[in-house]
C-alpha cells in the first residue's frame, strides 16, 4: 500500500512539476532569445520586461550596424558613423521596450508602436537624463531581419543632432578565435588632435602576430612592439566580448574595419578569462614605455 502511495505522488510530482516543453508557445523556453543570457537587461528593463505580456516573440532580439550622423554641425568635432546595436526586449499590448548599446554608452527606451505593411513602426523614447538623449523611430522586419529609422535629438546644440541606421539581426556570442582583419593596416590611426602634426600613424604587421584570448603572452614577445600595435591588440580582446567603446581612437578601428565586432556591453570585465586577464596586465605595462607608433613618413 506504502509502495502505492509513493509511486502516485511520484507521478503526481511529475505531472505538474515539470517544465513545460519548448514546443510549448507560452512556455519560457520557446521565449529565451539569444541575449537572455549573453547580454542581460538593463536593470531598469528588467521589470519591465517581466511584466510585459508576451507579445510579438518573433520581434524580439538584436540588430546591428552603422549609426550614421544626418543633421549635424560641419565645424564640429564629431564622428560620422559608430557602430550600434539595438536590442528589442520585450513587448506589451501598447508599448516597445528596448535598450541601445554605442560609443560605450548603454541607454533604455520606451514608447507606443503599431503594425504597418512594413513590419513593425516603433518610436523608443530615450529617459531624458542624459544630455544624449533622443528619440529612435523605426519600422522593425522581422522577416527580413532588418531595422530601419531614425534617431533625433533633444539636445538641439549638440554637434551631432539626427542619425540614420539601416540594421541587420543579429546574434553574439563570444568566441576566442575571432582574428583582426588586415584591413586594419590600409588607414591610418584616427587622432584629431595629433600631438605630433605631418606624421602618419599605423599599425605594423605586429598587430596581427598574437591572440591574447587564446595564448599565454612573454615579455620577449611584446618588449619591442609599438604602442599602437599593443594598445590595438589589447582592446581586440574587449572586442571580442562585445565592449563598447568610449575610446573614439579604438572605436575607429572597431566599429570600421572589424566585421565581427558587435557592442552588446559597457562592462566585460566580469567575463575576462584568467588567461585574458594575465595578457593585458603584461601589455599594458608595456604599452607605457613603447615608442608611440610606426611612423610611415619617417621610416
Amino acid at each position: 500500500m506504502l509502495t502505492l502511495v509513493l509511486l502516485f505522488g511520484l507521478a503526481l510530482l511529475t505531472a505538474c512539476g515539470s517544465p513545460a516543453s519548448s514546443s510549448d508557445p507560452n512556455s519560457d523556453a520557446s521565449a529565451i532569445t539569444p541575449f537572455d543570457t549573453l547580454a542581460p537587461l538593463p536593470p531598469e528593463r528588467k521589470k519591465e520586461s517581466t511584466a510585459a505580456t508576451r507579445v510579438h516573440p518573433e520581434a524580439i532580439g538584436s540588430y546591428a550596424g552603422a549609426f550614421e550622423a544626418a543633421e549635424y554641425d560641419e565645424n564640429a568635432d564629431f564622428v560620422y558613423a559608430n557602430k550600434i546595436t539595438i536590442f528589442i526586449d520585450s513587448f506589451n499590448v501598447t508599448t516597445a521596450f528596448g535598450h541601445s548599446v554605442v560609443a560605450g554608452n548603454l541607454r533604455s527606451f520606451s514608447g507606443p508602436y503599431k503594425e504597418v505593411k512594413e513590419g513593425l513602426e516603433i518610436t523608443g523614447k530615450e529617459p531624458g537624463d542624459d544630455r544624449y538623449d533622443g528619440v529612435f523611430t523605426f519600422v522593425l522586419n522581422s522577416e527580413a531581419g532588418l531595422l530601419k529609422g531614425t534617431w533625433k535629438a533633444n539636445n538641439n546644440k549638440l554637434p551631432v543632432t539626427g542619425r540614420t541606421y539601416e540594421l541587420k539581426y543579429r546574434r553574439f556570442a563570444y568566441n576566442p578565435n575571432l582574428d583582426l582583419p588586415e584591413d586594419v593596416l590600409w588607414d591610418a590611426l584616427y587622432e584629431k588632435h595629433a600631438e605630433y602634426a605631418g606624421e602618419g600613424e599605423f599599425l605594423t604587421q605586429d598587430v596581427f602576430k598574437y591572440n591574447p584570448s587564446k595564448e599565454a603572452l612573454t615579455r620577449q614577445q611584446v618588449e619591442n612592439m609599438y604602442k599602437g600595435d599593443l594598445e590595438v591588440m589589447r582592446n581586440a580582446i574587449y572586442a571580442r566580448h562585445g565592449y563598447s567603446f568610449k575610446n573614439r581612437k579604438m572605436r575607429f578601428i572597431f566599429d570600421r574595419y572589424v566585421e565581427w565586432y558587435m557592442p552588446v556591453s559597457t562592462d566585460i570585465r566580469g567575463d575576462l578569462t584568467p588567461l585574458e586577464k594575465k595578457n593585458i596586465d603584461l601589455m599594458k605595462r608595456y604599452e607605457e614605455h613603447a615608442d608611440r607608433y610606426y611612423d610611415v613618413f619617417g621610416r
